[in-house]
């Protein structure tokens, strides 16, 4: 009677352990997909948004060099105020990160904003490029 006990004590444990490897080997991936597309269309517009404002910064600065002035100067400080939406965005990617998605997540997600706001390849083209 006690061998029997002690076998189905271990078979147990055994299954216990099994079942926690399993449940943590599922969790993981389940967590990261809610989490995905919970804060996905968030992400996407915070990533258009600060895409955004680093762009209309670049041309306000290309601006001032070819047209000084104190319109181009204004137009610049506009463009700076603007860049807090890249702070948003950095909020948000820090915060993401620490609720468990990596880097290759968050990359997925800034392609499909992109992909989403353009039409066309051109267009995908004309959102990746720099312009000087």
């Amino acid at each position: 009677m006690r061998v029997e006990f002690q076998s189905t004590r271990i078979l147990v444990l055994i299954l216990v352990f099994v079942g926690g490897m399993a449940t943590g080997q599922l969790v993981t991936p389940v967590w990261k997909l809610a989490l995905i597309s919970a804060a996905k269309s968030h992400y996407q517009e915070a990533t258009y948004a600060c895409d955004r404002s680093m762009r209309d910064h670049m041309i306000a600065k290309q601006y001032l060099y070819r047209i000084p002035g104190k319109e181009s100067v204004m137009a610049l400080r506009s463009a700076e105020v603007a860049l807090l939406d890249c702070q948003d965005y950095d909020l948000l990617r820090k915060r993401l990160i620490l609720w468990g998605l990596n880097e290759n997540d968050l990359s997925l997600m800034a392609l499909e904003a992109i992909e989403a706001r353009a039409r066309d390849l051109q267009q995908v083209i004309e959102i990746h490029e720099i312009r000087y």
